[in-house]
């Protein structure tokens, strides 16, 4: 055995190697999923320490044993699409398809060429193809390693490339110790794991890839995580601003959604239905996204109670051809089922929401005596609500679109991506079957000389089947500039700026939940946010150092948004104002590798620091109050440290901490309005209590531990996970505004996460058939939060409580807990032709917590009264199915998908705590929605896709809507893609 490999600069690069290294693709610098994350080197890095190399003594590390997953991922079959290219790079797509390793010496390869396949294929046949007439074999290595060689009679020279037996792992390369080969490994984005991985980890996650997005585009923006087993968004039908659940965790960064490692997330008022969370960019800017269930151990998993959300933004190697140095990606679509321009200002829809609400006392007249006893006032209607908004259009009269332009350039050492998108939607219109609006006249009373009429309206919603529905038009523009830098010495550094703009309207629930008299709901005036996000991401990650994988990240995020009134003649009813959020994050974390001698097994050290800072300022649009817009600021500071063990290959512990402190302080302070109060002071003598400081700092420290085991090659792994999270109070709840005032004697403290999940993992490839592959994914978990934060009112001891009426002052406080156990499937199966993909959440407890003044029973599975978390409980089960099948060799591939949802918990007849404050729970009946999609690849440069939504047309409320807005009906989308 020898010395290691050592740095490239020492030694010259023969012409030979440069002429080869020069041709070659540059591998995406991503990492190796063997015991962590490893390595960050390109293709033409591999091959200078190659010919370093071979002008030292080199010792390679013994090869590491291969668990039994990445032996079936050899023997599987994928499906593959590989133009006419080199060989050299059709090896390198093969590599990164079927995520294996694949051997081969470079000189071997050059000037060979391949038409390229198409189709469904094992490893096996792929490579068959690929290599006929090139005079080359390929032969598998114990551990599932391709090694190409000269085949037997060819007249080719050159030495067989399998005679290394040993090999050094290099991110995404891998140079073998004979010093005459390239290892291409397959691995998923650096950011985001593939799909299998997720059924390989010891928690629950889930992946959705850039065609996932654009298969189920949807009419919102979060209807592309309908299909997310355990996940919904709330309130998916205002703003075009993502709000996720989780599990039942929501909002204030219980569930971070994270954009290129940057968090833009605001909270916005939504009057007597609570707030709502909301970040914010276009689809079409999206490359990937990761979801994560339940605390996680990351720089970026500061506070994640709930999960955590990591999308990735597009880069070169989602526009730029394999092998290509420029790409030019064109997208269009066509959209249904909306009007042409947003509806007026003011303009009514739906039927009379004082009916609905119970608010109205209207009588009517029937059977009169004389005629002019049923006219004027009392004359019934002959028609109710507002015919106009009934003028549906047909399915395929595409009125509305949507389109985006993105560009890549590649260089040696630079990656530039450029991208630009818009959308527009008019008001959309709800389904024609399900529980729509209706008036209902059957209470009567009979007199002498009349019958008087009792109407009401009932359905879930004030809005009628096939209804224009106002509040549901937006018009957004994003643009995207991103460049990464492949600095010496294995190092990338990424800077990006991401613009989202958008205009909107959006109804307040309140002028359904507390409309007065006969009133009628009408359009909003448009609200708009601009979200600007600003990242740097340093990598430094050197393939012959196992001790140093470190990244640097420091992200800035601006967003200004406008809340307007609902309508322009209720202007003063509401608060409106212009509030400006600005946030500021650095993290740096650093992974280091050990093998330890002997048979001790393999080590990985994972820690780091985060620290973030954020602050609001508002300013008043309308009418000044006293407890309108919010002012102050928040810093957060965590550190963490993990250790994983691999002690044999079968079983894996991971174990970890992290320590979380914050600090926050409220510019407007705490203002005592009872002079007879103990906090109230008069140092300048005006006759009033004096503002009190309102500062808060807290700390926590939380462990996370896992284990894991796979017995034998069955691709099944047992896994149990403890995770603890301290989530610190968020700005919003630290500060005083519209929707509560903070108290001198209600102190808030961290919300202490702690969640069980037990699972298990399968994994396997051909099961039934040769071709097949099997994915599932049980698990078992129990998310219980102590201390969770949320607003209630005031109790009578307290200030801001009252010892003579039901208190209506509203403050933010610890509550004692809240719990939602539950069981969760998800899965797929492939076998080609067909496939299937699906997933179940089931709650068997949902539990909220709180012993205060008027609560008959301090635990309930439906709220507290003036709770946030009213609007925030899932429903007790809900689920999704996607079958589909692909056809003409694969060019097309048609499918449905179904969405099934439970009803939410009932609020009791009797003793409802929910019903003595502001915040009615927003119910939604159980629905199944039915979506079908259609995708043909007419060429590799042009695919056209067809979707039709809810084809089966279904009037239904989402969970965990605000605003009883009904869903779209039927809505038909036709787009392109067209790439260069």
């Amino acid at each position: 055995m020898s010395e290691p490999i050592r740095a490239a600069g020492e030694h010259a690069l023969p012409p030979e190697f440069a002429a080869f290294a020069s041709r070659m693709p540059r591998m995406p610098r991503k990492p190796l999923a063997v015991f962590g994350r490893l390595g960050c080197a390109t293709l033409a890095h591999v091959v200078i320490a190659m010919l370093v190399a071979a002008t030292a003594t080199v010792r390679a590390p013994a090869v590491r044993a291969q668990s039994a997953t990445q032996v079936a991922v050899v023997a599987a079959s994928h499906d593959f699409a590989l133009p006419a290219s080199d060989l050299s790079q059709a090896l390198l797509q093969v590599g990164g398809t079927a995520g294996i390793r694949v051997v081969f010496d470079p000189q071997s390869v050059q000037g060979l060429h391949t038409i390229g396949i198409q189709g469904r294929f094992t490893v096996e046949e792929a490579l068959q193809r690929l290599l006929q007439g090139t005079g080359l074999a390929h032969r598998y290595t114990d551990g599932g390693t391709v090694v190409l060689e000269q085949a037997a009679g060819a007249g080719r020279a050159g030495q067989a490339a399998g005679q290394a037996s040993e090999s050094l792992p290099v991110d995404g390369v891998v140079a073998t110790a004979s010093l005459n080969e390239v290892v291409v490994t397959a691995t998923p984005d650096d950011d985001i794991l593939t799909k299998d991985q997720t059924f390989q980890e010891a928690r629950s996650t889930s992946v959705l890839s850039r065609d996932d997005i654009e298969r189920f585009r949807g009419t919102s923006v979060g209807d592309i995580f309908k299909g997310s087993t355990g996940v919904l968004v709330g309130e998916n039908r205002n703003s075009g601003g993502l709000d996720i659940n989780i599990r039942g965790m929501q909002g204030q960064g219980r569930v971070p959604i994270l954009v290129d490692g940057a968090r833009q997330e605001t909270t916005v008022y939504r009057g007597y239905s609570g707030v709502s969370s909301r970040s914010y960019i276009d689809p079409d800017l999206i490359g990937g996204i990761q979801i994560d269930k339940g605390p996680v151990m990351s720089a970026d998993g500061t506070g994640a109670t709930g999960g955590l959300v990591s999308m990735r933004t597009i880069n070169a190697d989602d526009i730029a051809k394999p092998g290509k140095s420029f790409g030019l990606r064109l997208r269009g679509q066509a959209i249904g089922n909306t009007t042409g321009s947003p509806m007026a200002a003011d303009t009514p829809a739906g039927l009379p929401a004082g009916l609905y609400s119970g608010s109205s006392n209207a009588t009517y007249r029937t059977d009169c005596a004389t005629p002019s006893l049923c006219s004027g006032q009392y004359a019934l209607p002959t028609e109710w609500g507002n015919p106009e908004g009934l003028n549906r259009p047909s399915t395929f009269d595409f009125k509305n679109w949507a389109g985006s332009i993105a560009a890549a350039r590649r260089w040696e050492k630079i990656d530039l991506v450029a991208a630009y998108a818009q959308r527009r939607q008019g008001n959309y219109y709800a389904g024609e079957h399900g529980p729509g609006a209706w008036v209902d006249t059957a209470s009567q009373r009979k007199l002498p000389f009349y019958t008087e009429v009792y109407p009401t309206v009932e359905g879930a919603s004030v809005f009628q089947t096939g209804e224009r529905i106002p509040g549901t038009n937006f018009e957004s523009k994003s643009g995207l500039l991103k460049g990464k830098l492949f600095l010496p010495a294995d190092q990338e550094l990424e800077l990006s700026y991401l613009r989202y703009s958008s205009v909107y309207s959006e109804i307040m629930p309140s002028q359904i939940l507390r409309a007065l008299g006969t009133s009628y709901v009408t359009q909003p005036r448009n609200s708009d946010v601009v979200a600007q996000t600003y990242t740097s991401r340093y990598r430094w990650n050197p393939y012959d150092r196992p001790l140093v994988d470190l990244r640097v990240n420091l992200w800035h995020t601006r967003t200004k948004s406008t809340n307007n009134s609902p309508s322009d003649t209720e202007v003063g009813l509401y608060n409106n104002d212009l509030e400006q959020y600005r946030r500021t994050g650095f993290d740096l974390s650093n992974t280091s590798t050990v093998r330890h001698p002997g048979n001790w097994g393999e080590s990985q050290l994972r820690y780091g620091l985060a620290v973030q800072r954020e602050d609001v300022g508002t300013t008043q649009l309308t009418y000044d109050v006293r407890d309108a817009g919010r002012d102050g600021d928040r810093q957060e500071y965590s550190v963490f440290a993990a250790w994983q063990y691999k002690p044999v290959q079968s079983i894996t512990f991971d174990a970890g901490l992290r320590h979380t402190r914050f600090k926050s302080f409220d510019a407007k302070g705490i203002t005592v309005y009872d002079s007879e109060s103990s906090y109230c002071t008069d140092a300048d003598g005006d006759g009033a209590c004096d503002t009190l400081a309102s500062r808060n700092k807290k700390s926590g420290t939380a462990p996370i531990v896992s284990l894991s085991w796979e017995p034998g090659n069955r691709g099944l792994q047992f896994y149990g996970r403890y995770a603890e999270a301290y989530r610190m109070p968020s700005l919003f709840e630290s500060t005083s505004g519209y929707s509560f005032t903070t108290q001198p004697d209600i102190n808030l403290s961290p919300e202490h996460a702690r969640n069980k999940e037990f699972g298990i993992n399968y994994l396997k490839d051909g099961v039934l058939r040769s071709n097949d592959k099997l994915r599932l994914k049980f698990a078992y978990f129990r998310n219980d939060i102590s201390d969770y934060l949320t607003r209630t009112t005031a109790n009578l001891w307290e200030e801001g409580g009252s010892t003579n009426s039901i208190s209506t002052e509203l403050v933010m406080r610890n509550i004692q807990s809240a719990s939602f156990h539950g069981l969760e499937l998800s899965g797929s199966y492939d076998l080609g032709a067909v496939f299937t993909e699906f997933g179940a959440t089931k709650y068997n407890k949902i539990e909220v917590c709180h012993a205060g003044s008027y609560r008959v029973n301090p635990c309930n599975d439906y709220g507290i009264a003036g709770s946030y978390i009213n609007n925030m409980v899932p429903p007790n089960w809900h689920g999704n199915l996607t079958l589909g099948t692909r056809l003409l060799q694969r060019k097309l591939t048609l499918g449905v998908r179904g969405i099934f949802m439970g009803k939410r918990n009932a609020e009791p007849e009797y003793n409802n705590d929910t019903s003595r404050s502001f915040l009615r729970v927003v119910p939604w009946h159980s629905y199944k929605v039915f979506d079908f999609f259609a995708s043909y690849k007419v060429n590799d440069s042009l695919s056209v896709d067809f979707n039709l939504d809810n084809f089966t047309d279904r009037y239904y409320i989402d969970a965990l809507s605000l605003g009883l807005i009904p869903a779209p009906g039927r809505t038909a989308r036709l787009s392109a893609t067209l790439t260069f």
